[in-house]
């Protein structure tokens, strides 16, 4: 039996994709929408997988150091692009770190740039 957490936050910041050979080459920003999904078996003495104010508290920390910055500038993305991809691939990763022997999986990271545009990552 396998139980699923879900929780969304989110971050302003701007960014421009080098190379995309479109308009999202200028700078530009998006109020990102960033939706984390943790997975595990075992429930603890509580009945609960892990407490959602933990893991919300989680993705503030992570998000928060994006939060209001030129992604382009920021080190996490030295040598690779900020894309919506990118992103959630990093936040998983950060995830992964934090929740280490909380008795959760990171399963996926969707990032959206608006109501109608998203990426997930999700490792295979």
């Amino acid at each position: 039996m396998i139980y699923r957490l879900t929780v969304r936050g989110g971050f302003a910041a701007a960014h421009r994709i080098v190379g995309s050979g479109g308009k999202c080459e200028s700078m530009h920003g998006h109020n990102f929408d960033v939706t984390l999904t943790v997975s595990g078996s075992r429930l603890g003495e509580a009945g609960i997988l892990m407490d959602f104010g933990d893991l919300k508290k989680t993705l503030r920390e992570i998000t928060g150091e994006l939060d209001h910055t030129d992604l382009n500038e920021h080190p996490v993305f030295s040598g690779s692009s900020p894309s919506s991809e990118n992103i959630a691939r990093y936040i998983w990763e950060r995830a992964g770190e934090r929740l280490t022997g909380r008795g959760v999986a990171v399963d996926s990271v969707t990032v959206a740039e608006s109501d109608s545009a998203s990426a997930t990552y999700e490792p295979g």
